[in-house]
């Protein structure tokens, strides 16, 4: 590194170069280092670690890449050949002395533009996660899928706890099931004294409760005071009727194959909620609406989407995360582990 810095003492622009790609590594191992181990930091810095990290993926990656290749060796005796080439052509149609239409320049552009082609996708993908609510707005449902509406409750509207802070990161493992008031159901069964099944005019009927949490995902990002609207699960558990043989609550999502588990004790936290409305709004099918698992104290993976079954079971079931290295215990406050 010395002897190149040498190389490079009169050349500023080549100077300024380097120092972009170094920081760029250096943002993205620190920030790297503070996502791996996010749950021995405070949620917020795990936020801002996060949108840093993604910026340096998706904005100084690309550069880091585009730097090596045109620095590379074989790159540079690519250009070397160009150039020797253009010596001994005539200039043409064009004047000999204007770089935009040199080969090497092509060649740089033409090496950009690939670059730019294979992050585009990975950058239009996080672009919808740094903005979903344009994104929505521009695929907005034009008909409603759900009647009636739940109508939200005064402390729902306006929002008691003053409107969320922070953006949603839309994550699934299937695609979106599409739900609606026919084909929309909760089911209650297992170890249960009263099995029972809510459709959507039923399951609106029921008791709501307001609360206001924080939502934290386990890949770094948090949506802060969020005002939530929907049935305790403890109310629904106490409704049918708990057998003594049941230890562990396991929840379905609509897509078939998301499954998770809560033991009965975290199940019957006051603040577990089976939850409909969010800021007086029902919850969109990408943030699993119309009804979801909301679990305040546990990284989101818990907090199933598109629920439609609860079942009381005896064991202990290993959810799909869980299947993948995902801690059982998803606490967010480490201590409770």
């Amino acid at each position: 590194m010395n002897k190149h810095l040498k190389t490079l003492r009169n050349k500023q622009n080549k100077r300024i170069n380097l120092g972009i790609v170094i920081a760029t590594l250096l943002i993205l191992i620190i920030s790297g280092v503070l996502l791996t181990f996010h749950r021995m930091v405070p949620p917020v810095v795990s936020t801002w670690s996060l949108i840093i990290h993604d910026v340096a993926t998706w904005v100084g990656l690309p550069y880091i890449i585009y730097h090596s290749v045109t620095r590379s060796k074989w790159f540079k005796k690519l250009e070397r050949h160009l150039q020797k080439t253009e010596k001994k052509e005539e200039p043409m149609l064009i004047e000999a002395n204007n770089p935009i239409y040199k080969r090497r320049t092509f060649l740089r552009m033409a090496s950009g533009s690939i670059i730019v082609l294979l992050f585009s996708s990975g950058i239009s993908k996080w672009l919808t996660l740094q903005f979903p609510t344009i994104f929505a707005q521009m695929s907005q449902p034009k008909s409603q899928p759900f009647s009636p509406l739940p109508r939200p409750t005064s402390k729902s509207m306006p929002p008691i706890g003053g409107g969320r802070k922070g953006e949603f990161r839309y994550f699934t493992v299937t695609e979106t099931p599409q739900l609606n008031t026919s084909n929309w159901n909760l089911k209650i069964d297992g170890l249960v004294e009263s099995p029972n099944v809510y459709n959507w005019e039923r399951f609106l009927q029921l008791k709501r409760y307001v609360q206001v949490s924080d939502f934290h995902c386990v890949t770094g990002w948090s949506v802060y005071s969020g005002t939530w609207e929907g049935i305790l699960l403890s109310e629904l558990l106490r409704q049918v009727g708990v057998k003594k043989d049941a230890q562990f609550v396991k929840f379905y999502s609509a897509d078939g194959v998301y499954t998770d588990t809560l033991s009965l004790e975290q199940a019957k936290m006051d603040d577990v909620m089976v939850a409909v409305l969010i800021d007086g709004e029902l919850i969109t099918e990408k943030n699993g609406g119309p009804v979801r698992l909301i679990v305040p104290q546990m990284y989101a993976y818990k907090s199933v989407k598109w629920l439609n079954r609860i079942e009381l079971i005896n064991h202990e079931h290993i959810g799909y995360w869980e299947e993948r290295g995902y801690a059982q215990n998803a606490w967010v406050n480490n201590s409770k582990s």
